[in-house]
This record gives structure tokens, sequence and C-alpha cells, in this order.
């Protein structure tokens, strides 16, 4: 009995030091988040949560974040984490959108124990990434030169540029740098814009006072955001002092008698001179509207491709053609006149598109002159002279009124078809070539009698007798 009391006892002891196999932990993943909607280059954290249980000893678990997407830069894509004890951790990684597109499973989390415990977690989400903002800005002042005293308008504009379905542009803010002997007089900096989509725009103006303005005066103007970032500058500057004359309001312009120099045309050939300033914002139409009786043109309007902020439009009503026109148009000429939008260059395909000019013809001009208003065109003149599709859009007491479509702005003309300044001189001449030609016919008439008077036959024998015969009685007195 002793016997078998040991050899049990012995059997026990060398069970006890035998090793035995751990039993394997139980991994599972939890929830994975992240924002579904990211800005190329900007940084997002994708978090998750690994449960542990049925944990023997010390656990060891590594986890692993895979970019299924191939859109995202991952720094540490494997992270670790150990359990003494069932319990669950929380991960997360930080990545950074390196390209655009969308992913509808964009990762998978996977967890592996150093015991041979593993699991993995595919996103269910689909995750964008947008292309960034693009923020541009544009700036003007409603004068080009101040006195002590004057107020000055800057208004700007601030777009978003970037392609439609990229990111908004986040937490716009414009702010603007006075430089010294200037004030604030309305509009704060600086001024928040909030988000601008994309192909939007946002525009505000501030009211800024020349205390004691010096020779020359530059404002900043700096736009912030969140998205994109950074900043984005630009500058007005304004000429002082001056006399306070020399401005203009932002309304614009106003007629004038003749003047000319800054466009070109020569100072002698401008009859009238109207400018007008309006805000051109893209996609919203510009129209300018003339009220001088000296000037026919009653408007131009066009759709903007572009922010461009105050924008001048020039009439120059001419007393012969232009200085940029080698020659006038065909037809009686009504009136001849230079437009010009904006700085030179700047009317182009590339910023505007549809322009249209509106103008007037004096009712007792076309009476006076019997024209048909159906042969009235507006002309253009770039190498050469081109008649504009030209339609009637109404008339009253004092004028007939049209408008016309034209590819940009330069020389015009406002002329009828058919008809010709030079008529009336043309009829004189050839009146004129008329009587010189009766006259030499004439001429020739009383030539041609002459000669035939001259060789009538027997006019020239008897006077040839009679000379005969004196001479025979003057010989026989003698004898």
């Amino acid at each position: 009995m002793r016997k078998i009391l040991l050899i049990l006892i012995v059997i026990l002891l060398a069970v006890g030091t035998l090793p035995t196999a751990s039993a394997t932990a139980s991994l599972s993943m939890g929830s994975i988040n992240y924002d579904t909607t990211v800005v190329k280059d900007e940084s997002i954290t994708v978090t998750s949560t690994v449960t542990a249980a049925s944990v023997s000893g010390t656990l060891t678990v590594d986890v692993t974040l895979t970019d299924n997407s191939g859109q995202f830069t991952v720094p540490s894509p494997t992270q670790q984490v150990q359990f003494t004890s069932d319990g669950t951790k929380s991960v997360s990684w930080t990545i950074t959108a390196a390209s655009t597109g969308t992913s509808s499973s964009p990762f998978t989390i996977s967890a592996n124990g150093d015991d041979s415990s593993s699991t993995a977690k595919i996103a269910s989400s689909a995750i964008t990434v947008k292309d960034r903002p693009v923020l541009t800005v544009t700036s003007d002042t409603d004068v080009s030169s101040v006195s002590a005293g004057d107020d000055v308008v800057i208004s700007y504009v601030v777009s978003n540029s970037a392609s439609s379905g990229a990111a908004d542009a986040t937490n716009v803010k414009v702010a603007l740098s006075l430089p010294s002997g200037w004030s604030l007089s309305s509009g704060n900096t600086p001024a928040t814009l909030g988000t601008i989509a994309p192909t939007a725009s946002s525009s505000g103006s501030w009211t800024v006072t020349a205390d004691s303005p010096s020779t020359s005066n530059t404002f900043t103007l700096t736009v912030t955001s969140t998205i994109p970032g950074g900043s984005v500058t630009t500058t007005e500057s304004v000429v002082g002092p001056a006399s306070s004359s020399s401005s203009s309001s932002a309304s614009g312009g106003g007629g004038g008698g003749g003047g000319g120099g800054s466009t070109g045309e020569e100072y002698e050939n401008i009859a009238f001179k109207d400018v007008k300033k309006v805000y051109v914002q893209n996609e919203v139409r510009s129209e300018y509207e003339f009220t001088e009786g000296d000037n026919p043109i009653t408007g131009i309007s066009f759709m903007p491709k572009v922010n461009a902020g105050y924008t001048d439009a020039t009439i120059e009503v001419l007393h012969d053609k232009s200085t940029f026109a080698d020659t006038k148009p065909q037809g009686k000429i009504y009136s001849q006149m230079n437009i010009w939008v904006g700085k030179t260059g700047w009317a182009s395909s590339d910023n505007i598109e549809d322009p249209e000019i509106s103008f007037a013809v004096d009712m007792a001009w076309i009476e006076e002159n019997d024209i048909d208003t159906a042969d009235i065109r507006l002309m253009r003149y770039t190498t050469q002279w081109d008649e504009l599709d030209t339609s009637i859009t109404g008339e009253d007491e004092e004028y007939v009124y049209f408008t016309a479509s034209t590819p940009g702005f330069s020389p015009f003309a406002i002329v009828v078809k058919g008809l010709s300044d030079d008529a009336t001189n043309e009829v004189s001449e050839e009146t004129d070539q008329g009587s010189t030609d009766a006259e030499e016919v004439d001429t020739g008439s009383a030539s041609s009698e002459d000669d035939d008077t001259k060789g009538t036959p027997g006019f020239e024998a008897p006077v040839l007798i009679s000379m005969l015969a004196i001479a025979y009685i003057f010989s026989k007195r003698e004898q």
C-alpha cells in the first residue's frame, strides 16, 4: 500500500513539473473611425480598439493599419499593445492624404498576438480625398490720386479658383494694412469671409481717409484661411497729394469736353470723352450706362469670366477717324468713336464674353437725310472695318435705339450702308465734268464752222477777179 502511495506521489510531482501549453487568447477589433472627406495634403486620424479575452500571462499584440486605397501616406503603420489580463486597448494613426479620389473600403486593421492569436477588420465607410482650394485676391481703388482729407474706397474680391469638386476654402479672412497718415473710416479688418466654395467668390470694401497722405501710398491686402492655409497678398497704390478735383466717385467717371492722351488718341481729335466705372464680378453681367447727350453710345455690357473689381469703360467721341484706324468706313458716317474697357488688353475673350454695345441715332438726322433705319450699322476696326450684327431695340420722339454684338473693343463708327458722305461731292464733280465736256463739244463745233466757211467753193474767185480789175485800171492810168 505504501508503495502504491509513493508511486502516485511521484507521478503527481512529475506531472506538476512537466511544461504545459498555455491557452491562446481571443482578439477582436472595434469600429474603425475617420473623417470621410479629406483635403489633399491634409492629415486625418484613424482610430480603433483591440479587445483581448482569455489572456494568460502577458500578451503582446502588433496592430497594423493597411491603406487599401493607395491615397495616403502612413508614417508608422504598426503599433504594439500589451495585455496582462482581459481588456480593451485604443489605437490610432495620423496619416496624410497624398492623392485625390474615392475609395469604398480604404483601410484594413489587423491584430496579431505573440501567442498566435489574430484578427482583422476592413473599414466599410468610403473616403474621398478632394483637391485643394486655390485662393486668389484682386483689388482696386476708386481713385488714383488724393489730397489730404479725401476718402478712398478700396474694394476686393477673394475667389476660390479651384475647379468644381475641389475642397472649400475655410475660415477665410482678409486684412488691410494702411500706410502712415491714413485711417480706416468704414469696414472691419480683418474682414471675415468664412467658407468659399470652388469657383465662388466673396467681395467687400473699406473706406479709408487720407489724413496726411504722402507722395506714394500703398495699401496691402492679406488673405488667410485654415484651408488651404498660408496667405495670399495684393497691393494697391494711390498718388498724393493732388487736387481733389482729380478724384472721381466709385459710381464712375462722368462726361467732359475734349481731352485725351491717356489712350493714345490725338488730343485734337477728341470731341467728347466719357468714363464710367462699375464693379466687375465673375459671372455677373457688367453693364455701363452713358447718358451724356454728346455721346451716341448709351451702354456697354458683357459677361465677366473673372473677378476684376472696379473697371473703367471709356468712350472717346471723335471729330474724324480714329488714330488707330487707317481708313474711314464705307457708308454715310453718323459718328466715330473709340471704346476701351479696362487696361490695355484686358477686355479679351480670356476675361469677358458676349460683349454688346448700345447706341442711339438722332431722329432729326435720320429724317433730314432720308435714312432707312434698317441700313444703320455699327462698324468696328481692327485691321479693317467690319460690320457688326446690329438690331433696332426701340425708338422715341428724339432717337432710334440700336444694339450690336462685338468681339471686343477698339475704334467704332455708326454708319448708314449704301450711302456715302462724299455722295454730294461726287454728283457735283460729275456735273462739272459734264459741263466741261459740253464746252469742249461746243468749241469743237465752232472750229468746224470756221473751217467750213474758209473752204466754201466760189468765195475765193470773186475776190481774185476784183483784185485783177483794180490792178488793170491802175496800169492804164500810168500809161
